[in-house]
């Protein structure tokens, strides 16, 4: 009988062992589905969708960076990759099939898009350094010649909203320094507040939409803070064409996202090389680089309000002036004086004309009417007539006299006379 009760005491401490045994279990696959559920970070984002891939930056806005402290988008985004617009991609909104386990469907998605980038995006380490520029002086190089009758590609719309007039950043145009301040313009800045929308330009596919922290599109890495590339459906003379937008944030559009002319596909903020709200906007031509890019004014529609100036200033070789002072001095009643400057270059070249126009200066934003480029150099004024219309792109050439050589002065010596103290006598 006792023997029967020390049986019973054993069954019942076993099923105490075994309920204890079972509720850790349960309470441990809480804890875990719990920790799968949290929402993936940025970070942990980047982390998945970069993994066993060569890392990829972003692209650089033209302005010296004052902080490198990376502004967070405020949605999550995953980091950027560049995906092929060879062959259709799929979309990345999907129906997702509900499992017990939950996966990481960005981060898989994009990473099955991603191509192979032929491009290093590696980041230079040590990041480069800023070049010195020549101002008011004449290249070694002639200049590419002008076709004869140039085609125009006013292919964009303003990318933000609103219409009309496009307000950019004339003391900081395309291929310019601000006087040796900041580095070589590849873009044009337009500013406005942070949260104000930024609009698809163009039909095409976005390629890149994420931070460029660790893969290189511009000057350096973490140049634009967040940024979206978008490649267009149309072709320049066999070459694909490419927007960018720098120092975006809450993106949203996907790589392999194909988008309509005025989508919104992010938002004006700042981040990167960029410490004020603006929109650096680029026009990359050919191959999706730094050194690709080619003047934006001349592909974004002027409104009707409104038209531009292309011109070249060179000496009687062919050869071009750089960083020299343009301005178009209004003529007409209700025009006014716009001033800008002649391309810089480095020895990267990272500033090119446009493949049919050659120019080496561009002025945009002119009220139609009659104008007269102003130029002073070497001692020589140089006065160009030319009529803007609007909605449409003027030419204008402006050929100098040949390079002064500056002979130097010499130094005139004098020769001190020394008067001999005469000695004192005793």
């Amino acid at each position: 009988m006792q023997e029967s009760r020390f049986n019973i005491v054993e069954k019942v401490l076993f099923l105490i062992f075994l309920l204890l045994a079972v509720s850790c279990n349960s309470q441990q696959e809480i804890e875990t589905e719990a920790q799968l559920l949290q929402p993936i970070s940025e970070h942990e984002v980047a982390q998945l969708t970069t993994k066993g891939a060569t890392k990829t930056a972003a692209s650089p806005t033209g302005v010296v960076p004052a902080t490198l402290t990376p502004i967070p988008s405020s949605t999550p985004i995953a980091a950027s990759v560049e995906i092929s617009t060879q062959t259709p991609a799929p979309s990345l909104t999907a129906t997702v099939t509900p499992s017990s386990t939950p996966e990481p469907v960005i981060a898989s998605t994009i990473t099955a898009l991603a191509k192979a980038d032929p491009i290093d995006r590696t980041c230079p380490n040590p990041p480069p350094a800023k070049p010195d520029y020549a101002h008011y002086y004449l290249s070694g190089d002639e200049w590419p010649v002008p076709e004869a009758s140039p085609e125009e590609h006013f292919w964009l719309k303003k990318p933000l909203p609103g219409g009309g007039r496009l307000l950019y950043t004339e003391w900081f145009p395309y291929g310019y320094d601000v006087g040796g301040r900041y580095l070589i313009h590849n873009g044009i800045d337009i500013a406005e507040p942070e949260g104000t929308p930024v609009l698809a330009a163009a039909d095409g596919t976005v390629i890149v939409a994420g931070d460029d922290y660790s893969r290189l599109y511009g000057w350096r890495c973490d140049w634009y803070g967040h940024l979206v590339v978008i490649e267009l459906e149309r072709q320049w003379q066999d070459q694909p064409v490419y927007i960018l937008y720098g120092h975006v944030l809450k993106i949203e559009v996907n790589p392999g996202q194909r988008v309509s002319i005025g989508q919104k596909v992010a938002e004006v903020g700042v981040g990167g090389a960029a410490t004020l709200p603006h929109l650096h906007f680029e026009v990359r031509v050919g191959t999706n680089e730094f050194k690709s890019t080619r003047n934006p004014l001349l592909w974004l529609e002027p409104p009707a309000t409104r038209g531009i100036i292309a011109g070249r200033l060179i000496d009687p070789e062919g050869r071009p002036w750089q960083g020299v002072a343009v301005t178009a001095v209004g003529r007409s009643d209700g025009t006014e004086d716009h001033t800008t400057w002649t391309y810089l270059d480095d020895s990267q070249h990272l500033i090119n004309s446009d493949d049919t126009l050659a120019e080496n200066f561009v002025i945009g934003d002119l009220l139609p009417g009659e104008y007269e480029l102003f130029v002073e150099l070497q001692g020589e004024i140089y006065r160009y007539p030319v009529n803007v219309y609007g909605g449409e792109l003027s030419e204008a050439e402006v050929i100098t006299a040949p390079f002064k050589t500056v002979t130097p002065t010499p130094l005139v010596s004098k020769a001190m006379t020394i008067t001999p103290t005469p000695e004192k006598s005793n």
